[in-house]
């Protein structure tokens, strides 16, 4: 390993210590051994709303439509039926609806969402589907920008206003937080409240086995891998060599701000991870772009950290989702209104 990271902020007092780390233990990429050039292929139409992830299970894929097709955020389409069977978790501000949905995931056969803005997890069972039970709603707290269930006791969760620790353990059943992880190595006092949380703010996904986690930073050319049984951690940068942090400036009151539009550029903007992988849908564009979010290329690492592939792709994106067994990436062309697929070849 290197030393540490060194992030020297410009347009700040020289007698102040402005030097950021976010973790001591890190190395960079240069490149990727391997590049390839993917077309995707249309799975179906889908012309009314904004289909965000889309899990594939053996008989189908559910897909999370943010927009909420039919007033329902989940739909499930089979494969050999080649339609829509079911739906799942009505849009609204009620008991068991998501008013504005952000994370979903599937966990031991249990579909869930945060709502963002009513800050609670709606869970529906799908092995019991009619029995009253079969709907669970969890008020959290506070406010989390990403979310994630760990296991059956616990939820993490990043983003909390506030906090210096790059995730909090919530509580499953009651939504209070258990405690904190993530220490950042070194960051300025000055760095604080909504400017800390939006620079650093990053997108998480876990390995399915709960060993290990991996956090994309939005605004840091930088992934981090986090050993859940050891709690220690590394990062990756690289290899477009990326730095926002002179967009972290003091204005004419002392307050440090962090100023979008520009030259500053986003970085990883979606994040998916299996058993074998991890896969970074990265940008790259500036800010003053239009759709700066929206991606054609995906990073491809190994748990270890070891760069694997570079995919680029023939359309840009806005999220993805990976099958369990890293064999196709799926996606959602807003523009042809189509879910779209790639079969991938990736090495054992």
């Amino acid at each position: 390993m290197k030393s540490a990271i060194l992030f020297i902020l410009i347009g700040c007092s020289a007698k102040e210590d402005m030097e950021i780390i976010i973790n001591k233990n890190f190395y960079e990429i240069e490149s990727f051994p391997e590049n390839s050039e993917l077309k995707f292929t249309k799975l179906i139409d889908y012309n009314v709303g904004m289909p965000y992830k889309l899990y594939e299970v053996d008989s189908g894929l559910y897909i999370f439509d943010i927009d909420a097709r039919d007033d329902r955020v989940f739909h499930f389409y089979s494969f050999p039926l080649d339609s829509f069977t079911a739906s799942y978790i009505g849009k609204g501000s009620g008991p068991y609806e998501t008013f504005s949905p952000k994370s979903s995931g599937i966990v031991d056969k249990t579909l869930w969402v945060q709502d963002f803005t009513m800050h609670k997890v709606i869970e529906n069972d799908l092995t019991n589907l009619d029995a009253k039970e079969s709907q669970k709603e969890t008020k959290l707290v506070d406010y989390f920008s990403v979310l994630e269930i760990f296991n059956e006791n616990e939820i993490f969760a990043n983003g909390l206003m506030g906090s210096q620790k790059k995730f909090q353990k919530l509580n499953r059943h009651t939504g209070e937080i258990l405690g904190e992880f993530g220490d950042f190595e070194k960051v300025p006092e000055i760095i604080k409240g909504d400017v800390f949380k939006y620079f650093f703010q990053a997108f998480f996904a876990l390995k399915p086995d709960r060993k290990q986690m991996v956090s994309a930073y939005r605004w840091n050319e930088a992934i981090e891998i986090f050993n859940l049984e050891t709690s220690e951690s590394f990062l990756i940068r690289g290899p477009g060599n990326i730095n926002n942090e002179f967009a972290l400036k003091k204005d004419e009151f002392g307050v440090m701000k962090f100023g979008r539009g520009g030259e500053i550029q986003h970085c990883n903007v979606d994040v998916a991870a299996t058993d074998q992988y991890i896969f970074v849908l990265f940008s790259g564009n500036y800010d003053n772009v239009i759709d700066p979010f929206l991606s054609d290329i995906v990073h491809v690492y190994s748990w270890d950290g070891s760069p694997i592939a570079k995919l680029e792709l023939d359309r840009k994106v806005m999220s993805f989702s990976i099958s369990p067994d890293s064999k196709t990436l799926y996606s959602f062309d807003m523009d042809a209104g189509e879910i779209i697929y790639i079969t991938l070849d990736l090495p054992e």
